[in-house]
């Protein structure tokens, strides 16, 4: 139960980098074989009854994982996003074959602490620091420690001892996730909250239907050019699902060890299957929920991730109706803005309407009040609304499907009128949460050890809602 080696190749399989841990591991070629019958969206492939491969591309390079069959999935998966995030850290993103090659010692150091006897071990960033320099010193070492690095892979203790006196000289943290003898000129200490938002509204009643068809064709706002807020429907559908799936991300530049705690308010919502970082004081959570307690390590982390249900749909809503017109083969799309306190805007609005792309043929007398749509791919349209979109603001889309001529009529002789399944709606809006979370209190409590006396530092608060999933149904 173990991992037996590791692989680092091209796009075309072509390996840059092997890290043996078994005495007898698969072979990239062997696995290369496998993978050619391996669907493009699997990220484990049995290459035998006792071996499997955990494989993952990231930028131009893709990261294979042999592993004995009876190891748990999830540990070379995370190990695998560990390995691609201590490399980013080292050589910032993207990563490439140059990158790669020009770094090969590096990053055969860093696999000999980060795996131990076929399991991770060291995967922290900081930790890693503390353990393997960065690419500009190893050099200086490579030259006093050659003989050692030809047997690196056998002799680890007797080369990072060589590393610590010449590199490092700074005592080890006792705080796994924290390098040591941290300083900063500038201490900063940053949280940002971004929470994404999935909602299914379902489609409108019979009832509802009637209505909203009525008023479109007998009143001014079934023109394709009203946009003023009084278009917005005054009944709509209760939403099915409506989830916000949060991250809080510290981003901490401070020197020493700082003592850092957080008080989070999420007003009378309940979060549920909260995941922490392993600094997070847990025994303090649970005495005082909200609360954050935490040493953090140098840089950026996520200290916790939560979903809470039954959140409001956001300042973006719209509706889908259809079967309007004279001829009742019209469909009609609203979208607008509402207006939330302490917004003035959302970015990057897009709709996608999506419909039977085998009986449609196109979509004809497309009349767009504002932004821009275009046919992207079979069964999509894509309605954008580039830069900024104020608050309080409507817009409508409409338009009639022609349907294949090829296909068979019904037993009226016939072909039914195609309209849109869904739409899709996405957004970014920056200064609000739609589960109503913030931050109380902000402050470094105790442990300024490493910090002048007269240092005050940088605190900043950031919140951001991403509408990601928002899904109305015809």
């Amino acid at each position: 139960m173990s991992i037996l080696a590791l692989y680092i190749t091209d796009i075309n399989g072509q390996q840059l980098l092997e890290y043996p841990v078994a005495d007898y591991p698969p072979t990239n070629k062997s696995i290369q074989v496998a993978l050619r019958d391996c669907p493009p969206d699997e990220v484990i492939l049995r290459l035998s009854p006792n071996e499997l491969v955990f494989h993952r591309k990231q930028d131009s390079l893709v990261f294979l994982l042999p592993c004995t069959a009876t190891i748990p999935s999830l540990v070379p998966l995370e190990f695998i996003s560990h390995l691609i995030k201590v490399l980013h850290d080292y050589f910032q993103p993207p990563l490439t074959r140059q990158k790669i090659e020009k770094n090969f010692s590096t990053i055969m150091m860093l696999l000999n602490e980060m795996i131990e006897d076929g399991y991770p071990f060291v995967t922290e960033e900081n930790a890693l620091r503390d353990l393997v320099p960065y690419s500009d010193s190893i050099s200086k070492y490579l030259k006093g420690a050659t003989s050692s690095i030809k047997n690196l892979t056998s002799s680890k203790t007797s080369s990072m001892q060589s590393i610590s006196s010449t590199d490092i000289g700074a005592p080890r943290s006792n705080v796994p996730w924290r390098r040591s003898n941290v300083k900063h000129n500038n201490n900063e200490l940053y949280v940002d909250i971004h929470e994404s938002l999935s909602v299914i509204i379902p489609a409108l009643s019979p009832a509802q239907k009637m209505l909203h068809s009525l008023a479109s064709d007998t009143t001014p706002s079934a023109s394709a050019f009203y946009t003023v807020p009084s278009a917005v429907p005054s009944v709509l559908p209760e939403p099915i699902v409506s989830i916000a799936h949060g991250s809080v991300y510290a981003t901490t530049r401070l020197s020493g060890i700082p003592d850092i705690q957080i008080i989070l308010s999420f007003g009378n919502r309940i979060l549920e299957g909260p995941a922490f970082h392993p600094c997070v004081r847990l025994a303090r959570w649970r005495e005082h929920p909200g609360t954050l307690s935490f040493i953090p390590p140098d840089g950026k982390c996520c200290l916790l991730q939560y979903t809470i249900s039954g959140v409001e749909s956001g300042p973006i809503g719209g509706d889908l109706k259809t079967g309007l017109g004279t001829a009742k083969d019209e469909f009609e799309v609203r979208i607008w803005s509402r207006v939330p306190r302490n917004v003035k805007f959302v970015e990057n609005l897009r709709l996608e309407l999506v419909y039977d792309g085998d009986r449609v043929q196109n979509i004809k007398g497309v009349r767009a009040s504002s932004g821009e749509f275009n046919i992207e791919k079979k069964g999509t349209g894509i309605w954008r609304f580039p830069g900024k979109t104020p608050m309080g603001w409507s817009s409508t889309l409409r338009g009639t499907m022609v349907v294949n001529e090829e296909l068979e009529p019904g037993e009226d002789g016939t072909v039914q009128q195609e309209f849109p399944k869904y739409i899709k709606i996405s957004y970014d809006c920056m200064g609000m949460l739609v589960s109503g979370t913030k931050v109380e209190s902000l402050r470094i409590t105790s442990g300024r050890q490493g910090l002048m006396e007269n240092a005050k530092p940088y605190k900043g608060v950031k919140y951001m809602t991403k509408g990601t999933d928002i899904v109305i149904r015809g």
